[in-house]
């Protein structure tokens, strides 16, 4: 998996892509994006599908045990990633595609919700991804921390936005991961209307939306002035990341992290 990772590493270098805002990391088997660079008193891990055991069409790191794969090869991967986050446990909702927001204190799973902040340590935040966008929040002078899951629903309701005001902190910076985004995210056009209405006429091309854009104006709206996308679609890095999009329901999830440092 290192070779696979300096492969990528020297094919951004030779495309004239090393100036990104990102880099990939490894522990062990297990493969992440991480921001470029890391936000002061945090981590940020959004993993890539790379480094498990699961069979295809879950190949290879799927972590839902929503989708039909193996339950033990599920289990497997959920322990490589702790590992890969020096063994750190997590907090999790159950994830419903609304604007809930979940403060938490410990580890373990936190309701029904589709983001999680705290101003604990010794433990991570995470959401499951395929396609929704992960946002990670890292407070500034508190030192909270959270973690956002937005797909289409959950980005007009404004979660991000709403996640960082429950977090009650100042000079949060929000980090954006891998999703599927304008070049492959072609909706109806009543719903690319009601984004136009709602965040401007910018975030969609014809009946292709960015949800990023959208969010970015959210995240804007609410006082924070560092936003970083990392730019990395989904639908566009199949060899990276589940697409349900472009794979279809038969897919795993990929892992989005966040953990405050001590």
């Amino acid at each position: 998996m290192k070779n696979r990772v300096e492969s990528e590493r020297r094919e951004r270098r030779e495309s004239g892509e090393s100036g990104a805002n990102w880099t990939l990391g490894s522990a062990g088997d297990v493969v992440y994006v991480a921001p470029e660079p890391e936000p002061p008193g945090a981590r940020v891990w959004f993993f890539t599908r790379l480094g498990g055991v699961s069979e295809p069409p879950f190949d290879s790191l799927n972590i839902s045990t929503k989708v039909p794969d193996d339950p033990d090869a599920v289990a497997e991967n959920r322990a490589r990633i702790r590992d890969a986050m020096d063994g750190r446990e997590s907090a999790w909702v159950r994830q419903i595609a609304g604007d809930g927001v979940a403060r938490v204190s410990e580890a373990g799973l936190a309701g029904e919700a589709d983001a999680l902040v705290t101003g604990g340590e010794g433990f991570s935040l995470v959401v499951a991804i395929a396609d929704c966008v992960p946002v990670a929040l890292v407070g500034g002078e508190a030192g909270g921390v959270g973690m956002v899951h937005s797909g289409w629903r959950g980005t007009i309701a404004e979660i991000s936005g709403k996640a960082v005001q429950k977090m009650g902190d100042t000079g949060v910076r929000a980090y954006i991961g891998p999703c599927i985004r304008q070049c492959c995210y072609e909706v109806s056009e009543e719903l690319a209307g009601r984004f136009a209405e709602r965040f401007g006429p910018e975030v969609v091309e014809g009946r292709y939306l960015s949800l990023p854009d959208a969010i970015r104006g959210n995240l804007e709206e609410v006082g924070v002035e560092e936003v970083h996308d990392l730019g990395l679609c989904t639908g566009c890095r199949p060899d990276l990341f589940f697409s349900h999009r472009k794979q279809g329901p038969r897919t795993g999830r990929n892992l989005a992290a966040v953990a405050r440092l001590p």
